[in-house]
C-alpha cells in the first residue's frame, strides 16, 4: 500500500482537469466564488487590513492582487493577506463530517499561483479540486480529535496541505518532488484553539499561515530542498503528533475515485459553523413573530463538541473573535437586531461590542446538550432551541445548519451571497465583473481575469 503522504502528493501533481466530474467542478466553481466573496467582506475589517498592510511592505513586486487595495505582489505574500481576509469574518465555507475550512486557503492560493503563472481556468479549477479534497480528507482522518483532544486548528494544521496540493499542480512538480514538498508542509503546520476561551485575532491569521507555508513549501521542494516523504503517517509525523484518535486510511480510500469534498457546506451567517443550525431555529422563529421583548429565557441544544467550541465565551464579547464564537451572544443578537450577517456585526463593531439590549437577552440564553444533535454529529449540524415566554407560554424549533450538505443553497442563493458581500467593498459593478470571471473559468477563461476588476476600482 502507498504511504499515505507519497499518494496524497502524487495525486494533486497529476490531477487535470478532465478527470473531474461535472459534479465537482460545479462544486469548486461555487466554493472558489463564495470565498472571494467571503475575502472581500473580509479584506475590510481592521485586523485584516493589518496583515494585508505587512504583506504589502514586505512582498517583491508581483502579479497576485490583494484583496482591499489592488495592490499585487507575490504569491506568498497575496496568499498570505487573502488567505486571512478569506477566513476573516466567519463567513467562508466548511466541510462535513471533515469539520474542516478548506476554501480560505485553497482558493487564495489558487488565484495567486494562477495569476503568477499565467494559468488558465481549466488548471486552477484542478488543482482547487485537489486541495479541497486534500483538506477535507485530513479533515476526516484527524477531527475532532486535533481539537477536542490536542486543542490544535483545523484550519492550520490541515490548510497547510491544501495549499501545497494547490501549488504542487499550478507549479507542475512530480510526483517524488511533491512528497518532499508534503514534508516541508507537515513541519509547517500548526495554530491552537486557545481564541475559543480568551479571543484574540490569531484564528484569522492561520489560514494566511498555512497558504503562505503550503506555497513556501513547494517552492523549496521545486528547488531541490528535501522533506521526510513519510511526514503524515511516519512514526514521529504528523498524525502521531497532532491527533490522539487517528483514521489515517481515510486520507487515500478511493483516492482519486471517490470524492470526500462533496462534504463542503456554505455559511449563511457570519459566526462559526457550530451556531449556524441554532440561528437558523431562531430566525424561524423570528419570522413567526417572536420578539426579545417576549422571552423569558431560551435553551439552546447542541451535540456536546460543538457545545465546548462555542459556549466557553460568556454573553460579554470582547472582540470579534469571542463575539463570533459566543452562541450565547449570537442567538441574543440575532433576535435582537433581526439577523446575524455584516451589517449586524458592523453594527456590533460600532458600538465597541457591547450593545446593553443584547447582553441583558444573552444573559437568558442557556446551552444544552441535544441527543438527536450528539447522534447526527459530525455527519450533520443540528440545533434546538426552545423559548419560554413571559407570558407562560413556549416555542420550539428544531433546524439544520443552512448551506450544509443536507440544507444545500441554491446557486442563485449563492451569488446573492457573494454580490451582497462584495458590493459592499468593491461597488456593484466590480462584484459583478468578478462573478462573471469566476464562472468563466469552467469555460477556461484566464484566471488573471478574476481579480483584475478590484484593480480597475482602486485605480
Amino acid at each position: 500500500m502507498t504511504p499515505a503522504t507519497t499518494a496524497l502528493a502524487g495525486f494533486a501533481s497529476r490531477l487535470t482537469f478532465a478527470e473531474l466530474p461535472p459534479g465537482v467542478v460545479d462544486r469548486v466553481l461555487w466554493h472558489v466564488l463564495d470565498n472571494i466573496g467571503a475575502g472581500l467582506a473580509g479584506s475590510a475589517k481592521p485586523w485584516n487590513a493589518v496583515v494585508r498592510r505587512y504583506a504589502e511592505r514586505e512582498t517583491a513586486p508581483g502579479r497576485c492582487v490583494l484583496y482591499g487595495t489592488g495592490t499585487t505582489g507575490r504569491p506568498e505574500w497575496a496568499a498570505l493577506a487573502n488567505a486571512t481576509a478569506g477566513h476573516g469574518f466567519e463567513i467562508d465555507d466548511y466541510a462535513l463530517p471533515a469539520l474542516a475550512h478548506p476554501g480560505c486557503v485553497v482558493v487564495p492560493t489558487a488565484l495567486a499561483i494562477g495569476e503568477e503563472t499565467g494559468a488558465r481556468g481549466h488548471a486552477v479549477l484542478a488543482a482547487a479540486a485537489a486541495g479541497f479534497e486534500t483538506v477535507v480528507r485530513f479533515g476526516l482522518a484527524t477531527t475532532p480529535s486535533l481539537t477536542s483532544d490536542r486543542g490544535f486548528h483545523v484550519t492550520g494544521v490541515h490548510g497547510v496541505f491544501g495549499a501545497a496540493a494547490v501549488a504542487c499542480g499550478l507549479y507542475g512538480l512530480d510526483p517524488d518532488t511533491a512528497a518532499s514538498a508534503y514534508g516541508l508542509a507537515a513541519s509547517q503546520a500548526g495554530g491552537v484553539t486557545e481564541y475559543t476561551r480568551s479571543g484574540g485575532e490569531v484564528k484569522r491569521l492561520h489560514a494566511g499561515l498555512a497558504a503562505m507555508a503550503g506555497i513556501r513549501a513547494v517552492t523549496l521542494a521545486g528547488d531541490g530542498f528535501t522533506g521526510p516523504r513519510t511526514a503524515v503517517e511516519g512514526p514521529r509525523g504528523l498524525l502521531r503528533a497532532f491527533v490522539a484518535d487517528a483514521r489515517p486510511a481515510l486520507l487515500t480510500d478511493g483516492l482519486g475515485e471517490r470524492w470526500d469534498l462533496h462534504g463542503l457546506a456554505l455559511k449563511r451567517y457570519c459566526v462559526c459553523a457550530g451556531i449556524q443550525a441554532p440561528l437558523e431555529a431562531m430566525a424561524g422563529l423570528r419570522r413567526d413573530g417572536l420578539r426579545a421583548a417576549d422571552v423569558e429565557e431560551i435553551a439552546v441544544g447542541v451535540d456536546p463538541v460543538t457545545l465546548a467550541h462555542v459556549g466557553a465565551v460568556g454573553t460579554r464579547p470582547r472582540d470579534m473573535t469571542e463575539a463570533q464564537f459566543s452562541a450565547r451572544h449570537a442567538v441574543a443578537m440575532h433576535l435582537v437586531l433581526g439577523g446575524s450577517g455584516a451589517a449586524e456585526y458592523a453594527r456590533l463593531e460600532a458600538a465597541g461590542f457591547d450593545l446593553p439590549e443584547v447582553s441583558a437577552l444573552a444573559l437568558r440564553v442557556r446551552l444544552e446538550t441535544d441527543a438527536e444533535a450528539e447522534a447526527a454529529f459530525p455527519r450533520r449540524l443540528l440545533a434546538r432551541v426552545r423559548v419560554r415566554l413571559r407570558d407562560g407560554g413556549r416555542l420550539e424549533r428544531r433546524a439544520e445548519a443552512p448551506g450544509s450538505p443536507n440544507a444545500p443553497m441554491t446557486g442563485e442563493q449563492i451569488e446573492a451571497k457573494f454580490l451582497g458581500l462584495a458590493a459592499e467593498v468593491t461597488g456593484d459593478r466590480a462584484a459583478g465583473a468578478v462573478r462573471d470571471a469566476v464562472l468563466a473559468l469552467a469555460d477556461d477563461a484566464p484566471v488573471s481575469a478574476v481579480l483584475a476588476p478590484l484593480r480597475e476600482e482602486y485605480a
